[in-house]
């Protein structure tokens, strides 16, 4: 891929990565995770707490937050 390839790649992905929103649980800023166009949500991830936020389309066709959850992960044995 040429430079200007890859810096149209690079602004493509940062601009799809980077989405406005808050975090609900530290105020920090949001990345999107996981998109499914076909159950019309996506999950974004909180950069600094690793909260994720679920978020699906409702009929008008806005983006609606439906569930905000902190992973907490076991201890490794």
């Amino acid at each position: 891929m040429g430079d200007i390839g890859r810096s149209m790649y690079d602004t493509l992905i940062e601009s799809q990565k980077t989405q406005k929103g808050k975090c609900k649980c530290c105020g920090s800023s949001l990345e999107l995770y996981e998109l499914d166009v076909r159950r019309s949500q996506k999950i974004l991830k909180c950069q600094r707490c690793g909260a994720l936020h679920l978020y699906k389309k409702n009929i008008v066709g806005k983006w609606r937050l439906e569930k905000a959850q902190k992973i907490d992960m076991p201890p490794p044995r």
